[in-house]
């Protein structure tokens, strides 16, 4: 007698295989989605630097002239000169990349280093108008600045008497009037602020923003015998001689006591010993100060 169709076991055993292979076929694609999304992403990123060099060429007036030097420029600015398509899209958000992302031309000797600064600009997919401001900023993305400094001083655009940031009309000529920034930095607490330049322009409104950080980067100050620089004192061969302890103060007004260098002095034989004071604070910045004594 003919068989017809499946018995219950056997379709239960095409539907436990079925579950296998989407099991093993389901995480291989979506591996391979991630990965063409990956690589499409740095093509994109590769693509925008390309654009920063081309603009960079177009632009020589407003790149670093001395080595290390560093100015920033937003996407905008690049979408505005046509060295990228308007509606570039970011493949990991399918939205178009922020129009206030961050480029920075970085000078090393005689050539540039491009780099896009991937966290910067907005989450907001912003409609990019043609005939809107550009912003170029002097100096880098991120500031660092010292805990305790008396100001937080804008980096300066070379060759012009403008600081922190420059805004230009979409045919590339200099309007500072018409440009401000929001917020302010607080050297005396450590944290991370933002600056945010802001260009109204014929209507139309283009924003950059600076990260500026403000940590301690200094080592505390030490202090042996009243003085705060490395010494040399002479003693008489022979003599009594305390080695004294230093103290240290950090720029947060952290007091560190009782500080005891390395080295000995014996003052029975002629000769140069060198004490070393040393101190670390709580950021794990480290000075130290040296003292030789010189025994004769």
């Amino acid at each position: 007698m003919k068989k017809q169709g499946f018995t219950l076991v056997e379709l239960l055993a095409v539907i436990i295989i079925i579950g296998l292979m989407g099991l093993i076929i389901i995480p291989t694609v979506n591996k391979a989605i991630r990965d063409f999304r990956g690589d499409t992403y740095e093509n994109q990123i590769e693509t925008i630097e390309l654009a920063a060099s081309n603009w960079a060429t177009d632009n020589p007036y407003s790149l670093p002239a001395e080595d290390g030097g560093v100015t920033t420029i937003t996407l905008g600015t690049l979408k505005s000169g046509g060295y990228v398509d308007a509606d570039l899209k970011n493949p990991k958000t399918d939205k178009s990349f922020p129009n206030d992302l961050l480029i920075e031309i970085t000078r090393k000797k005689k050539n540039f280093r491009y780099k896009v600064i991937e966290d910067s600009g907005s989450d907001v997919d912003v409609e990019y108008n043609e005939r809107g401001p550009v912003i170029v900023l002097c100096g880098n993305s991120t500031e660092y600045v010292n805990l305790g400094a008396d100001k937080y001083d804008e980096p300066k655009c070379e060759g012009t008497s403008y600081v922190g940031a420059m805004a230009y009309d979409y045919q590339g000529n200099a309007i500072p009037s018409a440009l401000d920034k929001t917020s302010t930095v607080n050297t005396k607490k450590a944290g991370t602020y933002k600056i945010t330049y802001v260009a109204l322009y014929n209507n139309m409104t283009t924003s950059a923003t600076r990260t500026v950080i403000v940590k301690d980067m200094e080592g505390p100050k030490i202090t042996v015998n009243g003085s705060t620089e490395n010494q040399k004192i002479r003693i008489n061969k022979g003599s009594t001689y305390t080695i004294p302890v230093g103290s240290a103060v950090d720029n947060d007004g952290t007091t560190i006591t009782n500080i005891k260098p390395s080295g000995t002095v014996n003052t029975a034989v002629a000769g140069s010993y060198r004490l070393t004071y040393q101190a670390e604070d709580k950021s794990g910045n480290q000075s130290k100060l040296e003292l030789v004594v010189i025994v004769r």
